[in-house]
């Protein structure tokens, strides 16, 4: 399986349990109504909205695949999908009750500001506590850490807030391990829905550098003199459609035509985009909105 796996050298741009009822706290309809509205974020030079194919493979790319495959998880060659815990739920300003204060533990930029907020929105259950809200009329993305509510302001450990999220190409040093925001990666249902996703995945891994970190990352999230691999960098599967149906045709015969479905669009998207690793994590898991 190792051999799958590529490394793809540094490039940059050029420049908990699902909630009763949240199809309706999502703008603009049911799934259907929202896939045919659907457009990817970010611009078409962002790093991770670019395919893999014409990419120059990294010279270290056998050595960063054993890496990534025997140390990347908890276990050798073990990868989740995340669909609740430690990954992100997506909200719209368009459905909230108010604006409220935002209060955070870290010194922020947010920090006192007023942001669109609906009591009811839960953060994605585990301790990470995460939040998107989205304005899409301003272009706004507001990624929100360990969040809470207390009635009268948004509780949260840190915070950021990002602009022109539809057309952006680079990342955020405010948002998560990488610097990258929260948005960028995550994998929609309307993706899902629609039969494919334009984009590369967002890999929390356990064996991040504490030494360095590549394009499009935009920091280090835990400086530590360990060796690892670098936050930013780029993988893929190195397969074609012949090995993605022997695949899939190995799978449990239990399975759901739907899940079927649903996992050769994953395993498409992992070949011709690839996943970037995000951010430092007890297991490897590929980051799903969260339900």
């Amino acid at each position: 399986m190792v051999a799958f796996f590529v490394c793809y050298a540094i490039h940059s741009s050029p420049s908990g349990a699902p909630t009763p009822g949240l199809d309706v706290l999502k703008s603009g309809g049911n799934l259907t109504q929202r896939t045919a509205s659907y457009a990817r974020p970010f611009g078409p030079n962002a790093p991770w909205n670019i395919p893999v194919k014409g990419l120059a493979r990294h010279p270290q790319s056998d050595y960063f695949a054993d890496q990534l495959w025997d140390h990347g998880s908890e276990r050798p060659g073990h990868f989740n999908l995340s669909f609740d815990n430690y990954t992100y739920p997506v909200y719209y300003a368009s459905d909230a009750t108010n604006w409220f204060p935002v209060r955070t533990e870290w010194p922020t930029h947010l920090d006192g500001f007023r942001i669109p907020w609906n009591p009811l929105w839960q953060p994605a259950p585990g301790s990470d506590a995460q939040v998107i809200v989205l304005d899409p009329s301003e272009g706004l993305e507001w990624d929100l850490f360990q969040v809470s509510f207390d009635g009268t302001a948004v509780r949260a450990t840190n915070g950021s807030a990002i602009e022109n999220y539809m057309t952006r190409e680079t990342g955020n040093a405010r948002s998560r391990g990488s610097g990258i925001s929260y948005l960028a990666m995550l994998v929609r249902p309307e993706e899902i829905a629609a039969g494919k996703i334009e984009h590369a995945l967002s890999l929390p891994i356990v064996n991040t550098s504490g030494i360095q970190f590549v394009a499009p990352a935009t920091k280090l999230e835990h400086p530590s003199g360990t060796s690892g691999i670098p936050a930013g960098m780029r993988f893929a599967l190195d397969i074609g459609d012949t090995e993605i149906q022997a695949w899939l045709d190995s799978l449990p015969a239990s399975l759901s035509e739907d899940t079927r479905r649903s996992a050769r669009i994953i395993a498409v998207a992992l070949r011709d985009y690839g996943w970037f690793i995000t951010d430092t994590s007890g297991s490897a898991h590929f980051q799903f909105e969260s339900n």
